[in-house]
């Protein structure tokens, strides 16, 4: 009976060791993962695709859902890393719009350098927030 005692308490001193740095991280360093995973998404979403434009319809749907998590997860501290998310967000947006309502070359280079122009801005606000993980 001794070994087992002997194994046991230090595999519950470790599991204790483990949920107590679990507690440590904040929830934005979480949030963070999930969107830099559905911008990823995004990024690889083929838009001279016959299904281009409503793949990347559907996959904004998750960023707009994993960006409003790290906002509240981040609080204030990313505020002006958030705006210039939201503003590139916007012109994505307006510009999958304008590739939806008539798909042409220009509209959609339009769109591939709104991508490219969020997806920046996504990826400076995760190495700021990674950054304090």
């Amino acid at each position: 009976m001794k070994p087992t005692h002997t194994l046991a308490l230090p595999t519950l001193l470790l599991a204790v060791s483990l949920v107590g740095c679990s507690e440590d991280t904040p929830a934005v360093c979480g949030s963070v993962d999930d969107l830099k995973s559905s911008v990823d998404d995004v990024r690889n979403v083929k838009l001279t695709s016959s299904t281009g434009i409503s793949d990347l319809q559907s996959a904004l749907k998750a960023v707009e859902s994993d960006l409003a998590t790290v906002k509240a997860d981040a609080k204030s501290e990313f505020d002006s890393q958030l705006d210039a998310v939201d503003t590139s967000y916007a012109a994505l947006k307006t510009s999958v719009g304008d590739a939806t309502a008539g798909a042409s070359a220009s509209t959609l280079t339009a769109a591939a350098s709104a991508v490219t122009t969020f997806a920046g801005d996504v990826q400076t606000l995760i190495s700021d927030i990674q950054s304090t993980c």
